[in-house]
């Protein structure tokens, strides 16, 4: 696997001190800027978190922020024992928001998904009230027989397309798209520890269609909101309580 000293540049020496508060993303803002003008390519890696806290002047909390939003962009994968390196190409961080990371996934779709919950109650086409019904039906039979479920996104898209509102679901398939990633697998294990915790968002599956069949839409949506901040907080090692992260967790910087 080629490193950066294998090219005549060296990608770093456009590093710039941050000074802002908002520091991971500016640091992000370099990197993927250095590889957008093709300083850093396929299979460059990074330098050591130490290394790179020293170029920009910032902590190695900061740095591990950082690269863990460059790796649930698709920006970048790190591997055990072998470090950081570059997998995406200069034409696919064209359009690059360097503000993607977890807890604004999870802004945005607390922003969208009640909303179409609410929608989802009020118009009650029977068509989509038939395939949210099969598939919280499915995710009870996986349940059912595993004590656990791979995925509740078939319910979240079902709900969405029974809003009938294609703005809003073509916002929210662009906020599961930051969804993909192994960091974001790993961060969403946290939530499904036991399967006390499984069959507390299944409750909540339960409780939002069943909102949304009766037609009660305000309720429908708090439901939903709850879902997601319970999902966010087990996730992101949030206090319940406050809402706050805890020390070590995914939001702090201690990935």
């Amino acid at each position: 696997m080629a490193g950066v000293e294998t090219h005549v540049a060296d990608p770093w020496d456009a590093v710039t001190p941050v000074v802002s508060r908002s520091a991971a993303a500016q640091v992000a803002d370099q990197i993927v800027l250095a590889v957008r003008e093709e300083r850093l390519r396929v299979g460059d890696r990074l330098p050591s978190e130490r290394d790179l806290a020293k170029r920009f002047g910032i902590s190695r909390p900061t740095i591990r922020e950082t690269l863990a939003a460059l790796e649930l962009a698709g920006i970048v994968e790190s591997q055990q024992g072998r470090g950081t390196s570059i997998v995406a190409t200069s034409a696919q961080v064209a359009m690059w928001g360097v503000e993607i990371v977890p807890p604004q996934v999870f802004e945005a779709r607390l922003a969208i998904e009640p909303e179409l919950a609410c929608l989802a109650a009020k118009k009650q086409y029977p068509e989509d009230i038939a395939a949210l019904r099969a598939a919280l039906d499915e995710l009870e039979a996986e349940f059912a027989a595993t004590g656990t479920y791979d995925s509740d996104l078939a319910i979240h898209r079902a709900i969405a397309k029974a809003a009938r509102n294609p703005v809003l679901e073509r916002a929210l398939d662009d906020a599961l798209t930051q969804t993909r990633s192994k960091l974001w697998s790993s961060l969403r294990s946290r939530a499904f520890r036991t399967a006390d915790a499984s069959k507390g968002h299944l409750d909540e599956l339960r409780a939002v269609v069943q909102h949304i069949e009766a037609g009660r839409s305000e309720e429908a949506a708090e439901v939903w909101r709850r879902h997601l901040v319970r999902f966010r907080d087990e996730m992101l090692g949030r206090s319940p309580e406050t809402g706050q992260e805890q020390p070590g967790s995914a939001d702090s910087g201690q990935r």
